[in-house]
């Protein structure tokens, strides 16, 4: 049987889970959490939790167990809003921006081992479709 290219997706996103996880375990992090690092990173200041879990597309329980156990690390921290306390606010510790930049590093060397072989614009040509792909599965998803 020829596998249909949602097979090879699922089979691509899946070693792609494996590796990652291989990855970021040496950093003592899980490979989901890497993520979490870059949209903190991004932001000027503090986000509220409850906007972090809609970035990352995650629910707002996954979201509180990921942020205790890095808090817990020291790598981030948590306050409640002076304007609304009725929201937590999170922001990343000089240890959780050390940590990203390690995780951006290697993120980079992934890259240069996994997409080398292709050439400028075939690794544009797979950014762009990758991301068309990712439009319509979200698309999917708000229309169920």
């Amino acid at each position: 049987m020829t596998k249909t290219l949602g097979m090879i997706f699922a089979d691509t996103a899946r070693l792609h889970h494996r590796y990652h996880h291989s990855v970021f375990d040496s950093f003592g992090i899980h490979r989901g959490q890497s993520r979490l690092f870059f949209v903190l990173n991004s932001e000027e200041g503090p986000i509220n939790q409850t906007h972090l879990a809609e970035k990352l597309n995650i629910s707002a329980s996954t979201l509180t167990r990921m942020v205790q156990s890095l808090e817990r690390k020291g790598y981030l921290t948590r306050r409640t809003d002076e304007q609304d306390q009725r929201q937590t606010l999170i922001t990343l510790t000089p240890e959780g921006r050390a940590v990203h930049d390690r995780c951006r590093e290697e993120f980079i060397r992934v890259d240069e081992r996994i997409f080398g072989t292709f050439t400028e614009e075939e690794q544009e040509s797979l950014r762009d479709m990758l991301i068309r792909i990712q439009e319509q599965f979200l698309g999917e998803l708000e229309r169920k």
